[in-house]
């Protein structure tokens, strides 16, 4: 491990938490007027490549206690990820919608309603925690203390240094090794919660290695390509998961509309024209989870077997000790040893 100053501001920290300030900033007006779900999909996006900055270089950065900072920013992703929810499956329903047989499309349509009217309620709760944040005082101090950080350590005058590429190098390590570890939850069809467990932790490895990537100037482009693999398999993973919800939901959804019925017209006996609407939805879902069950299994096997995960830790592994033993030898002429 080279001499790493403990107590010094790293430049590059300082900078990646403040480049993933702007684009989360910029949605409000957009998240606020409620028209693009886009808007919203973006910032909610923002907001959480924001968290992971902050979780993994506010210390680098010079801020001693950024816990409030991460709390704020921690209740806008939430706040925004109910409502984003409910835009990918009002968005599903009106695809599915299209290709429904014609006995389920009353159903499916009372679910598109149900759905919008449940997400047209959450936009004040929405504009509420958005429109004010830059305004808060957490907010403001915080990107106080960032400005005056960055300010020093351009003084220094190192955009990146040994130091960065090492924890940069063994973040993204680990976070693969957990990645590699929560693989096992492949082996069962029917580990729902470890599925999404291992989707987090991928999800972590990609926002670390875009994070990072600035580090590694050398092999950045080698780098795209592994990010692209961890995208995809993010991917595949999270339609996994949203298979899931939409399986465990379905059901739920079912009966609340079947009670609705019931207390409007005193008895359940209206829904039996929704009905197969609902069992439609619920059908169609566990089928795509089984058949997305095997992708995401194929993935991860092909691309193990193929060595590519291994081929990822080497990659970041070399870079690491090309960087220090240039270093060493920087210092070696220096001093004339």
């Amino acid at each position: 491990m080279p001499m790493i100053d403990r107590n010094a501001k790293s430049l590059f920290a300082i900078n990646s938490i403040l480049d993933r300030i702007d684009p989360m900033i910029r949605e409000i007006p957009g998240v606020v007027d409620g028209t693009d779900p886009e808007c919203l999909h973006r910032m909610r996006v923002a907001s959480r490549r924001l968290r992971s900055a902050l979780r993994l270089q506010a210390e680098h950065a010079g801020i001693a206690d950024a816990r409030a900072f991460f709390r704020l920013i921690r209740s806008v992703t939430r706040t925004l990820g109910n409502a984003r929810d409910l835009d990918v499956q009002k968005a599903w329903l009106e695809e599915f919608l299209g290709r429904c047989l014609q006995r389920e499309k009353s159903g499916v349509s009372r679910l598109i309603l149900r759905l919008s009217q449940e997400r047209q309620s959450l936009q004040p709760q929405i504009i509420g925690a958005v429109s004010n944040i830059t305004n808060d005082p957490v907010f403001k101090g915080t990107m106080e203390k960032l400005i005056s950080a960055r300010f020093d350590a351009e003084m220094n005058g190192a955009a990146t240094t040994e130091g960065d590429i090492w924890y940069a190098t063994r973040i993204i390590g680990i976070q693969l090794e957990s990645v590699i570890q929560h693989s096992a939850s492949l082996i069962s069809r029917d580990a729902h919660e470890a599925h999404h467990r291992m989707r987090i932790e991928v999800k972590r490895l990609r926002y670390a290695m875009e994070i990072f990537r600035g580090v590694y100037a050398d092999i950045e482009d080698r780098l795209d390509g592994y990010m692209a693999l961890v995208k995809e398999l993010q991917g595949l993973l999270g339609d996994l998961h949203d298979a899931d919800v939409w399986v465990e939901r379905a059901p739920e959804l079912s009966a609340a509309e079947m009670k609705r019925t019931e207390i409007y017209f005193g008895t359940s006996k209206p829904f039996g024209s929704l009905a197969p609407g609902y069992d439609a939805i619920e059908k169609d879902r566990s089928a795509f989870r089984d058949e997305q069950f095997e992708r995401t299994f194929n993935f991860w096997n092909e691309t193990t077997r193929s060595g590519q995960w291994r081929a990822l830790r080497e990659t970041i592994l070399l870079a690491y000790r090309g960087r220090v033993n240039d270093s060493d030898s920087g210092r070696d002429r220096a001093t004339g040893e």
